[in-house]
């Protein structure tokens, strides 16, 4: 008897779950929005209204202007002493290298001064394109020794164009930091198995011309 009891319990919920009530209001098929149709939708609506031109030509703006003038390296101020160091390109390998053929070409801890067998073929040249005198040494170290002119500040691609030879910029300050400059200009050349870093006082450099060019 319990049983059968509990079995009608269970009927008798299974039909009330089962009813049918009727439609209480109105329904709609479930949809999600296409997001490329939303997006192609938008697109036309700002073509429409020339938004999207107006866009695009701001976009470019903002482009050439990032190309032709890139945000200054920052931290870097003009050299007020002359001062000396050096920078040693030597590192540890971490991990074993090997060749294709899985041979060990250099063992973990082993020193690599790059120096001992490439050379730095050209000076490299640090310097503020918008200083007129910075620009001046530039010019003049070029002229005594094949170098790489490498502007922290500046318009790299008007300096190009005025002196007939490549000019670079130091974007992101990837290698004054790297070198530790700290103040331009400045001169990188190779001493031995070093790069020997001068940050120049271009006071005292101006000096030193002018003391060459008397009788």
């Amino acid at each position: 008897m319990k049983a059968f009891f509990i079995l009608s319990i269970l009927g008798m919920s299974g039909a009330a779950i089962a009813k049918d009530c009727g439609t209480l209001g109105a329904t709609y098929p479930i949809e999600e929005a296409d997001p490329i149709q939303i997006i192609q939708h938008k697109l036309k609506v700002m073509e429409k209204s020339g938004e999207l031109e107006r866009h695009n030509h701001e976009l470019q703006k903002k482009t050439r202007a990032a190309v032709e003038r890139p945000k200054p390296v920052p931290g870097i101020t003009r050299t007020t002493e002359a001062t000396v160091f050096y920078y040693d390109p030597t590192y540890v390998v971490k991990e074993d290298l090997k060749d294709h053929l899985g041979r060990i070409i250099y063992k973990k801890g082993t020193r690599i001064n790059p120096f001992e067998t490439v050379s730095l073929s050209q000076n490299l040249l640090f310097f503020d394109g918008d200083g007129e005198d910075q620009k001046a040494w530039a010019i003049r170290k070029l002229q005594e020794k094949s170098s790489k002119l490498i502007l922290v500040k500046g318009a790299p691609l008007a300096l190009s164009e005025e002196i007939k030879v490549p000019v670079y910029f130091d974007q992101g300050g990837i290698l004054t930091q790297k070198l530790g400059i700290h103040h331009v200009p400045a001169k990188v050349s190779q001493e031995g198995l070093r790069l020997r870093i001068e940050e120049v006082y271009l006071q005292s450099e101006e000096k030193k011309v002018k003391g060459r060019e008397l009788p």
